[in-house]
C-alpha cells in the first residue's frame, strides 16, 4: 500500500473523527437543521479534499525546478523536492507498521470489497423493487406501489408505498414526510456517505456521521411536513402508531431515526441566537485542520532571508568547485557540468523513488534528537557520464551530525541513468533539499 493511501486514510479519517465529535458536543441537540446538514456534508467533503491539499508559507522564488519544488533558493540548480526526515512522528509510525505487516492491508481491502458488494446490493435491491413493481407520476414524483406491508421510503425521486394502504389513515401524513426527503434531495447525502464508508469502514466516526446525518433527514423531514398546517399532535400520534418493518439501507424510510428523538426535535423550543455560537465551533475545527493538515513546515524564515545572498554565493563556488573537480577527474579532456540538458538524468523509478529511497535511508541523528536540534540541509552532487554521484557536498548545513548524515546518504546513492546532450553522456549537477524535523 503506497504511502499516499496511507496518508490520505489516516487524514481523512481524524479530520472525520473531528468534525463529527463536534458535532455531537455542539449542535446536535440544536433546531439549526439546515446549517446542521450543511455543517455534516461539508465536513465530509473537507475531510476526503484535505490530505491532497497543501499550502506553501513564504517560499522564495525558484529557478530549474525539476517537478514540485517544495523550498528554492537563487543559485541552486535543479533543485529537487524537499525530503523531510522525522524524529518521530505518529503517522510515520503507522504507516511504517501498516506497510510491514501484510495481514493489516489484507483487512482493510476485504472490508472495502464487503462493503463496496453490500452497497451495489442494496442499489440492486432498490432497482428490483421499480422493475417489478407497477409505478404511476405524481406531482413530479414516481409512485411505486409494492405488495407487501411496508411502511413509507423514498429514494431519489422514487417513493415506495404499500398499494393495500395507499389511502389509509395517516397515509397523507407520511407521503407527504416522503415528498420532503425528495424535495430535499437527502438520497444524494446517503450515496456520498455510502461511499465514504467504503473507504472508512473501520473508523467509528463514519457510523456515527451517518447515524448524524439520517437523523438530520428525519429532523429536516418533520419540520416541513409541520409547516403546511399539518397537527403536530396528531403527527405524534401517527409517529408512535407507525409500524416497524425493516426498509432498504440506502433509502430514506418514514421510520428510521429513533420516533422519541423525533418528537423532542418536534416539541422542543427554537434554538436561540447564543445557540449559534456553537456552530463557530464547527467553523473553528475547520480552521484548525487546515492549518493542520493543510500547510506544510516548510518556510523561509527572517535568519534564510538574511542569509540568501551567502547561499547564492555558497552555491555558485559549489557549482564551480564542482566544475574544477570533473575537469580534474577526465584525462586530458574538459569534463563541463551541465544544469539543463536535453536529457536528464534519472534516478532508478523516478524521482519519486528517489524521495522514497532517501527517507528511508536517512537516520535522524540520536544525539541531534536529544538535543532538539533540527534544520534543513542542501546538499549538492553531480551526476557523471556513467551515472555516478559524484562530488557531493554541503551547500548550506544545519548542523555537524545532521549534515554528516545527509552527506552520507547522498555519496551512498545508487548509479543513475546519466544525462545527455547531443547523443552523448554528460555530467549534470542536483541539489536536494533535506529537512529534519522533531514532532
Amino acid at each position: 500500500m503506497k504511502t499516499a493511501i496511507i496518508n490520505f486514510i489516516f487524514e481523512s479519517g481524524i479530520s472525520l473523527s473531528i468534525f463529527t465529535l463536534v458535532y455531537l458536543l455542539f449542535l446536535r441537540k440544536e433546531t439549526f437543521f439546515l446549517l446542521n446538514r450543511i455543517f455534516l456534508l461539508v465536513s465530509l467533503a473537507i475531510s476526503f479534499v484535505l490530505p491532497f491539499v497543501h499550502f506553501r508559507l513564504m517560499t522564495a522564488p525558484s529557478t530549474n525546478m525539476i517537478g514540485e519544488v517544495t523550498v528554492t533558493a537563487p543559485g541552486y540548480q535543479n533543485l529537487l523536492q524537499t525530503v523531510t526526515v522525522y524524529g518521530s512522528k505518529f503517522s510515520f509510525a503507522v504507516e511504517q507498521t501498516v506497510q510491514s505487516i501484510g495481514w493489516i492491508k489484507l483487512i482493510y481491502l476485504s472490508g472495502t470489497v464487503i462493503f463496496t458488494l453490500l452497497f451495489l446490493y442494496r442499489l440492486i435491491q432498490i432497482t428490483l423493487l421499480i422493475l417489478k413493481n407497477k409505478s404511476e407520476t405524481k406531482d413530479g414524483l414516481k409512485i411505486v406501489r409494492i405488495d407487501r406491508d411496508i411502511t413509507p421510503f423514498s429514494f431519489f425521486n422514487f417513493v415506495f408505498i404499500n398499494k393495500n394502504q395507499a389511502y389509509g389513515p395517516g397515509m397523507k401524513e407520511m407521503f407527504a414526510h416522503e415528498s420532503e426527503h425528495v424535495r430535499q434531495g437527502h438520497s444524494f447525502d446517503v450515496i456520498l456517505l455510502e461511499l465514504a464508508t467504503i473507504l472508512q469502514w473501520f473508523n467509528p466516526f463514519i457510523w456515527l456521521l451517518k447515524r448524524s446525518v439520517r437523523e438530520n433527514h428525519e429532523f429536516l423531514a418533520d419540520h416541513g411536513v409541520l409547516k403546511p398546517g399539518i397537527s403536530p399532535a396528531a403527527y405524534r400520534l401517527l409517529l408512535l402508531g407507525s409500524s416497524f418493518e425493516q426498509q432498504p439501507v440506502i433509502a430514506n424510510n418514514f421510520n428510521y431515526s429513533l420516533i422519541k428523538i423525533r418528537i423532542q426535535m418536534m416539541t422542543k423550543i427554537k434554538s436561540s441566537r447564543t445557540a449559534a455560537l456553537k456552530l463557530s465551533m464547527g467553523i473553528l475545527a475547520t480552521a484548525a485542520l487546515l492549518m493542520v493538515f493543510a500547510f506544510d513546515g516548510t518556510q523561509t524564515n527572517a535568519q534564510e532571508k538574511k542569509t540568501t545572498g551567502k547561499t547564492t554565493q555558497a552555491a555558485t563556488s559549489t557549482q564551480q568547485k564542482t566544475n574544477r573537480n570533473s575537469n580534474a577527474n577526465n584525462t586530458g579532456t574538459k569534463d563541463q557540468v551541465f544544469v539543463v540538458v536535453e536529457e536528464m538524468p534519472e534516478f532508478p523509478g523516478g524521482e519519486i523513488a528517489l524521495r522514497e529511497h532517501l527517507a528511508k535511508a536517512i537516520k535522524y541523528p540520536e544525539d541531534a534528537k536529544k538535543a532538539g536540534i533540527q534544520g534543513k540541509v542542501f546538499v549538492t552532487f553531480v551526476v557523471d557520464k556513467t551515472g555516478h554521484v559524484v562530488d557531493a557536498k554541503i551547500a548550506r548545513g544545519a548542523s555537524p551530525s545532521l549534515d554528516k548524515e545527509a552527506l552520507r546518504v547522498t555519496e551512498s546513492l545508487p548509479d543513475w541513468k546519466p544525462g545527455k546532450q547531443r547523443g552523448e553522456n554528460v555530467a549534470v549537477s542536483y541539489t536536494i533539499p533535506i529537512q529534519f524535523a522533531l514532532k
